[in-house]
Parts: C-alpha cells; structure tokens; sequence
C-alpha cells in the first residue's frame, strides 16, 4: 500500500480515505471522493538594462537565491503560489512585490511546465506558469524570510543546473535558446 498523509476524511471526519495511487482519495465510510489536484505556481524571468539608458532586450537576468528548503541556495524564479480567488498575473505581481519590492513590466505568459515541489514530506504537484517581463533596475531589497539574495547574471553566465526546480530549467533553457534563435 502506498504510504500518504491524509487519513481522515474531510466530509465526515472518519479515518477511513483509501488513496487510489495518484490523485483520488475515497472515503470507505460516506464515499466522499477528494481529488488531490495540480497546484498552480507562477514564475518570472525578468531582465534588468545594464544601464538606465540601456537597450531594454540586452541587459541581465534576475535571479533569486533561495533562502529555504526546498532546494535553499539555489537560483530561483521571482514568483509562488497562485492563492485561492487570484489570476497567475495577479499572484505574480503580488510575489514580485513580496518578494522584490518592485513593479515588473511587460509580463507575458512565456510557457509552463509540470512540476514537483516537495515541502516537509509532501509531495505538491504544480503547473508552473511562466512570464517573462522587465525591472526598470536591480531591486532595493529582497525579502530575507525567503530569500538570501539575488543574481543579475548575463545570459552566458546562466548554469541551467543552478536553477532550483527541472520546470523552471526547462522554461530558461527555452528563454535562452529563443534569444539565440531571435537574436543569432
């Protein structure tokens, strides 16, 4: 039997959930089926001009030290997860504020990609969508509960293998070979 960590039923109480091996727990007592659905996470990559007068295409990339587990010390995405009641542009420029204290620019959904995000023992599963946009300049301060710091790393400087989550490597492996296709 597969182990999980849900037992009790949340429409009567009972301890009685059978799991079904991937996202279906079924109540044995009163037959309330709970589907442990994808959550949904946001992302940005932002490009930061060189200079306040520099071409707004050239420039560097924001990225995010991790500050935490899961995967803390490695480089990260401006983003979270998407709340209850709230569009993936809005959770994204409320993660942006929280995160950055800034205001991004441009956003535009760039791709997704499933992932998994485990988190003291459990497992999420989440859609990671992907907007790319721009900072006017590097941030003024980070938010030190979560975050250690951050890089602005020109796009030859990025190691894919220093990016906390395979969804995330895989939309800037794709971020990066856009700019090579579009601008090489």
């Amino acid at each position: 039997m597969t182990h999980h960590a849900f037992s009790h039923c949340p429409a009567c109480g009972a301890d009685t959930l059978g799991f079904d091996g991937t996202n279906r727990f079924t109540c044995r007592r009163c037959g309330f089926v709970f589907f442990h659905n994808t959550a949904a996470a946001c992302g940005a990559i932002l490009t930061v001009p060189d200079d306040a007068g520099g071409d707004p295409d050239g420039g560097r990339v924001l990225l995010l030290v991790r500050g935490n587990e899961p995967a803390r010390g490695m480089l990260d995405f401006p983003g979270g997860f998407i709340d209850p009641g709230e569009s993936a542009e809005d959770a994204l420029r409320r993660e942006i504020r929280e995160e950055i204290d800034a205001e991004a620019r441009d956003l535009r959904y760039f791709c997704s990609a499933p992932n998994e995000y485990r988190y003291r023992g459990v497992v999420y599963n989440t859609c990671d969508l992907v907007f790319t946009g721009r900072l006017d300049r590097p941030p003024e301060s980070v938010q030190q509960e979560e975050i250690d710091g951050y890089r602005l790393l020109r796009r030859e400087d990025i190691r894919l293998e220093r990016i906390a989550f395979p969804s995330l490597r895989s939309a800037m492996a794709r971020f990066l070979q856009r700019e090579v296709d579009d601008f090489g």
